[in-house]
Protein backbone atom coordinates (compact mmCIF):
# COMPACT_ATOMS: atom_id res chain seq x y z
CA UNK A 1 0.00 0.00 0.00
CA UNK A 2 3.13 2.47 0.80
CA UNK A 3 4.63 2.06 -2.11
CA UNK A 4 1.59 2.92 -4.38
CA UNK A 5 0.92 5.70 -2.36
CA UNK A 6 4.80 6.74 -2.67
CA UNK A 7 4.26 7.17 -6.53
CA UNK A 8 2.06 10.16 -5.90
CA UNK A 9 3.74 11.91 -2.36
CA UNK A 10 7.49 12.21 -2.13
CA UNK A 11 7.17 11.68 2.09
CA UNK A 12 5.41 8.20 1.59
CA UNK A 13 8.54 7.55 -0.40
CA UNK A 14 10.64 8.65 1.93
CA UNK A 15 8.60 6.09 4.66
CA UNK A 16 9.05 3.43 2.51
CA UNK A 17 13.15 3.66 2.42
CA UNK A 18 12.66 4.05 6.24
CA UNK A 19 10.30 1.27 6.98
CA UNK A 20 13.05 -1.63 8.10
CA UNK A 21 14.16 0.57 10.82
CA UNK A 22 10.15 0.28 12.47
CA UNK A 23 10.15 -3.43 11.73
CA UNK A 24 13.99 -5.01 12.51
CA UNK A 25 15.70 -4.00 15.84
CA UNK A 26 18.92 -1.92 15.37
CA UNK A 27 21.73 -2.08 17.80
CA UNK A 28 24.27 0.18 17.62
CA UNK A 29 27.92 -0.81 19.12
CA UNK A 30 30.22 2.26 19.92
CA UNK A 31 33.48 -0.33 20.27
CA UNK A 32 35.63 0.64 17.64
CA UNK A 33 34.38 4.36 18.32
CA UNK A 34 35.71 3.78 22.09
CA UNK A 35 39.09 2.02 20.48
CA UNK A 36 39.30 5.00 18.43
CA UNK A 37 38.73 8.01 21.04
CA UNK A 38 39.71 6.43 24.18
CA UNK A 39 38.94 9.43 25.85
CA UNK A 40 35.79 10.15 24.64
CA UNK A 41 33.19 11.31 27.49
CA UNK A 42 29.58 10.17 27.50
CA UNK A 43 27.15 12.53 28.61
CA UNK A 44 24.39 10.60 31.45
CA UNK A 45 20.99 11.18 29.60
CA UNK A 46 19.40 12.94 32.72
CA UNK A 47 22.61 15.53 32.07
CA UNK A 48 22.06 15.78 28.72
CA UNK A 49 18.40 16.12 28.77
CA UNK A 50 18.21 18.92 31.42
CA UNK A 51 21.13 20.65 29.69
CA UNK A 52 19.25 21.02 26.56
CA UNK A 53 15.86 21.80 28.34
CA UNK A 54 17.85 25.09 29.85
CA UNK A 55 19.32 25.68 26.64
CA UNK A 56 16.07 25.81 24.78
CA UNK A 57 14.75 27.86 27.40
CA UNK A 58 17.65 30.49 27.36
CA UNK A 59 16.66 30.53 23.91
CA UNK A 60 12.74 30.77 24.44
CA UNK A 61 11.03 33.93 22.89
CA UNK A 62 9.09 35.65 25.68
CA UNK A 63 5.04 34.93 25.83
CA UNK A 64 3.20 38.14 24.63
CA UNK A 65 1.16 39.38 27.87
Amino acid sequence: MLRVLGLFNPFLREVIEMHYLWTTPVKLDDTRLRQLLPNLHKTPYAEGICTTIEALRTRAVPAAA
